[in-house]
C-alpha cells in the first residue's frame, strides 16, 4: 500500500531544534529513520510528503503522487508523522477507515483516508478537512502510540529498539568467538560490520549493529543499543544501555540513553546522558552533560516555540543539540540545555539553558559565508558534499532566524 506522511504544527514545534532542518519522518531513531519503519512493519511505501515548515522545502519539498482515478484518491492514506507503527491494533484501525474519513485523537489528526483540499495556509487540523472528511474519534479500546516531545527521542529508546528488533527480516551474520561477548542470541550483526576484542553484554535485551559499523578494542557495550551504518565505537568507549546511534557517527567516552541522529562526532572522553544530538555536530574533548539536578527534581527545558522554560517531568534530561552545532573542549552543559542549529559553544563554566541559532560568541553570530565554508569542510571529511538544495535551506533559515544574510 502507498501512504503519505504529514507534519502538523505539533510535529514541527514540539521537536525543535531537530525539525528546523528536517521533517520528523527523517529522524533516525532505533535502527533506521521513522519513514523506513512503515515499510518494514507493514510493507507500506511512503510516496507523498507534507512538511510543515516551508523553510525546509528546498531539501524536503511537498510531494503529491499521481493517481490513476478518483477512487484511488479517495482511498489514499495519510499518516501523522508522530504516529508510531507499533500503535495497538493499528492495522485493524486502518482497515476500518473508509474513504473520506479521518481519525482524530486529542483534537489532532492522526489518520486521514482520501486526499484533502489543499488550500492556502493548510495546516492538517481537523478544521482544515471538516468540509471534505467525516471526523471520527480514535477507537478508545486501542489508544495510539505517538511521539509527543523532543525528549521522547531518548526517553523511549528501549521501546523503539524492541519494536524494530521484532521486524528484522534477515539473519545475523556470524559473531566472533570472543569470550567477552554475552547474550549472543540478542545480538544482530549486519553484513560488513566488525567487532574487535570488545566487551559486550546483551543478556538484558537487543543489540543491533548496522552495516559497516565498527566496534573497536576494549569498548564496553550494553544491551538495548542500536548502532547505525558505518558508525565507529572507538577503543575504550563505555556505551551504556538504551542508545540510538544513527549512521556515520564516531563516538567515545561514556554515553547513556542518548540519541545521535547521524554524521556526528563525540570521540573523546566525557559523559553524554539523556541527550539528543542532531546531524553534523561535534562534541569537543572532555565535554560533559549534566543530566541530573543536585536536588533530584524535575528538569526544566527551554521551549523554542514559546521562548520559556517548561517542566519536562523528567528527573534525567541532558542536552538537546540541533544540526551543525559544535562545542569546544571541556564544555560543561547545564542540566536540560538546548543548543540551536549552527551554534558554536565555547567558554568556561556551565552553559546557559539555551544557545541561540548560529551563535558564535557573546553578542555575535556566524557570518553566513564562513558558516557555509565550515559545513563544506566538515562534510568533505566524511566524503559528503553540501548540495545546492541543502545550502539553499541553510540560507533561508539564516535569513529568517538572523536577518541579513550578508557576510
Amino acid at each position: 500500500m502507498r501512504i503519505g506522511l504529514f507534519e502538523d504544527e505539533t510535529a514541527h514545534v514540539a521537536f525543535l531544534p531537530v525539525t528546523r532542518t528536517r521533517p520528523l519522518w527523517e529522524v533516525w531513531w532505533g535502527i533506521d529513520r521513522l519513514i523506513d519503519k512503515w515499510k518494514r512493519h507493514y510493507g507500506w511505501e511512503a510516496v507523498a510528503f507534507w512538511p510543515f515548515s516551508s523553510l525546509i522545502h528546498p531539501l524536503y519539498p511537498p510531494q503529491i503522487p499521481a493517481f490513476e482515478d478518483a477512487q484511488s484518491q479517495r482511498e489514499f492514506l495519510w499518516l501523522n508523522a508522530r504516529l508510531l507503527p507499533w500503535s495497538p491494533d493499528l492495522s485493524r484501525i486502518v482497515d476500518a477507515l473508509s474513504p473520506q474519513q479521518a481519525y482524530v485523537y486529542e483534537n489532532q489528526l492522526l489518520l486521514v483516508r482520501g486526499m484533502p483540499t489543499f488550500k492556502e495556509n493548510f495546516r492538517w487540523t481537523p478544521q482544515d478537512i471538516a468540509g471534505s472528511h467525516k471526523l471520527l474519534p480514535w477507537p478508545e479500546e486501542a489508544p495510539p502510540r505517538c511521539l509527543r516531545t523532543i525528549t521522547d527521542l531518548f526517553q523511549y529508546n528501549g521501546e523503539v529498539i524492541e519494536a524494530d528488533w521484532k521486524h528484522l527480516t534477515s539473519r545475523s551474520a556470524s559473531l566472533p568467538s570472543h569470550p567477552a561477548i554475552r547474550g549472543k542470541d540478542n545480538i544482530y550483526l549486519s553484513e560488513g560490520a566488525q567487532i574487535d576484542w570488545a566487551f559486550i553484554d546483551a543478556t538484558g535485551g537487543p543489540l543491533y549493529i548496522g552495516p559497516g559499523a565498527h566496534i573497536q578494542d576494549a569498548a564496553i557495550i550494553g544491551h538495548h543499543n542500536a548502532i547505525g551504518p558505518q558508525t565507529v565505537i572507538t577503543s575504550g568507549t563505555r556505551l551504556r544501555t538504551h542508545n540510538s546511534l544513527g549512521p556515520l557517527c564516531k563516538v567515545g567516552g561514556e554515553i547513556g540513553q542518548s540519541t545521535f541522529l547521524g554524521f556526528s562526532n563525540k570521540v573523546h572522553e566525557g559523559f553524554m546522558g539523556h541527550s539528543v544530538i542532531g546531524s553534523w555536530c561535534n562534541i569537543g574533548a572532555g565535554s560533559n552533560t549534566s543530566n541530573l539536578k543536585n536536588t533530584y527534581g524535575s528538569v526544566r527545558l527551554y521551549d523554542i516555540a514559546s521562548g520559556e522554560l517548561r517542566d519536562t517531568g523528567l528527573q534525567f534530561c541532558g542536552l538537546i543539540m540541533g544540526d551543525y552545532a559544535r562545542c569546544g573542549i571541556q564544555t560543561a552543559f547545564i542540566t536540560g540545555c538546548v543548543v540551536d542549529i549552527g551554534a558554536n559553544v565555547v567558554g568556561t563554566g556551565f552553559t546557559p539553558k539555551y544557545m541561540p541559532p548560529f551563535y558564535w560568541d557573546a553578542g555575535q553570530v556566524w557570518e553566513l559565508e564562513a558558516f557555509l565554508r565550515t559545513i563544506t569542510r566538515m562534510k568533505s571529511r566524511r566524503g559528503h558534499t553540501l548540495t545546492p538544495q541543502e545550502e539553499e535551506m541553510i540560507v533561508h533559515l539564516y535569513k529568517v532566524l538572523i536577518g541579513d544574510a550578508k557576510g
